[in-house]
């Protein structure tokens, strides 16, 4: 009387697996930077005031080293996510395509920087490390 012994490798199922988990959790952090991110772009301000463009309200704008202000919300609107890849390679981004984007974050010659990507990253960091370092299975 013999026993037979069969050994089945799960290998492909764990690794669909971790590569859909990583997938999803990696859409958890860009959604969770793109909130602090409009977290950061929300509030009052400490600069001069202005007219809003084409209208009669006047926001306060933002001072040299503050977030931009919200003046039409162009901005804050424009924020979006991406998730691309899979397995290794899942590459997540948050930001905006506006030009205003760039100029506010980095100043320009007559503009000093009103940082607000990269602050809402660091405000992010530790909500994305908790959002991967959860258990697995």
């Amino acid at each position: 009387m013999g026993v037979d012994i069969e050994f089945k490798s799960n290998l492909a199922a764990v690794m669909k697996e971790i590569d859909s988990t990583t997938r999803a959790r990696m859409g958890e952090a860009v959604n969770a930077v793109r909130n602090t991110t409009l977290e950061t772009l929300s509030g009052t301000r400490s600069g001069m005031t202005y007219k809003v463009p084409g209208t009669q309200r006047t926001y306060t704008a933002s001072a040299p080293g503050e977030a931009p202000a919200v003046a039409t919300g162009e901005l804050r609107q424009s924020i979006a996510t991406e998730v691309e890849g899979e397995g290794r390679s899942v590459i997540g981004r948050v930001g905006t395509d506006k030009i205003q984007g760039l100029m506010t974050e980095f100043g320009t010659r007559e503009m000093q920087p009103r940082p607000w990507l990269r602050p809402s990253f660091e405000k992010a960091e530790q909500a994305v490390k908790s959002i991967f370092m959860r258990l697995w299975f």
